[in-house]
């Protein structure tokens, strides 16, 4: 960040936090964007957050629970109405569906229920792919929220919602389901490990003294070519000391402490270890 914007940016929170955001947050948004999570969708359930641990952070801080929605309006910077809004549950799930509707889905909701795109019967007309009058771009320039129609099309093919005939769009299936590249055991497992990880990154800001332990060993001396078989070595250490020196220790360990019957309310306690490879 150049010092320009540093002396001259008046900000309600330290400036280098802005260099923390994008960077814990630019990989989260390359996965975002290559699953085609909607940034409007995205910033619905930010600001949820924001005013669900707000509330927590006051009623951990403060004795005094009158003024706690100006005081979450304060240490978010949302307006007091929307606070208001959030902590009443005004937002239905119904109603967050449709605001966070994805432009496919209102497009085809459209083609069955708008003349002169549907027939009185509600049965959608088939579509030329551009150009004015009765054709895709112009339905998609009508509900597409203002985006290029390509792009949408082949959402829309690949997902089997339309097809090609006769040099005309066909619609044969309402029901959008976007193409996923990931499972949802292994979204719940990233998910689960970046949770942990910014648990502990959180714990360590407020407990200097007491912090947990976080370490990261790299290298910067191995050429590209190298790499692969870098990796390959680094893997196999760490699945080696996981298997016959970790699990081992921590189970020994667990013993000491552990209770015959699963206590109620308990927390996952434990630690975790990765590779990676970023470029600098």
């Amino acid at each position: 960040m150049s010092n320009e914007v540093t002396k001259s940016t008046s900000l309600s929170f330290d400036v280098y936090w802005l260099g923390f955001i994008k960077t814990c947050l630019r990989p989260l948004i390359r996965i975002l964007i290559k699953q085609k999570v909607e940034f409007n969708s995205f910033q619905n359930l930010v600001r949820g957050l924001f005013v669900e641990e707000a509330e927590k952070y006051i009623l951990e801080t403060s004795e005094n629970s009158r003024g706690k929605i100006s005081s979450i309006a304060y240490q978010t910077g949302l307006d007091r109405r929307e606070v208001s809004r959030i902590l009443k549950g005004q937002a239905s799930e119904i109603e967050w569906v449709e605001q966070n509707r994805s432009r496919e889905s209102n497009i085809l909701d459209h083609w069955y229920s708008h003349p002169p795109f549907c027939t009185t019967k509600g049965k959608p007309v088939p579509l030329k792919r551009s150009g004015k009058g009765l054709s895709f771009e112009t339905l998609t320039q009508k509900f597409g929220k203002n985006i290029s129609h390509g792009p949408i099309l082949e959402a829309l093919l690949e997902s089997n919602c339309v097809e090609i005939m006769d040099g005309k769009v066909h619609l044969i299936n309402r029901s959008f389901t976007p193409q996923s590249a990931a499972n949802p055991t292994k979204i719940e497992v990233a998910a689960n490990s970046i949770k942990r990880l910014t648990t502990t990154i959180a714990h360590n800001f407020e407990h200097q003294e007491d912090a947990n332990f976080q370490r990261n060993l790299f290298s910067i001396k191995i050429p590209n070519e190298n790499k692969a078989q870098f990796r390959a070595e680094i893997t196999e250490m760490m699945r080696h000391h996981y298997h016959n020196t970790f699990i081992p220790e921590f189970e020994a360990i667990e013993r000491n402490y552990e209770s015959i019957t699963v206590p109620k309310n308990t927390t996952r306690i434990g630690f975790g270890f990765f590779y990676f490879d970023e470029q600098l």
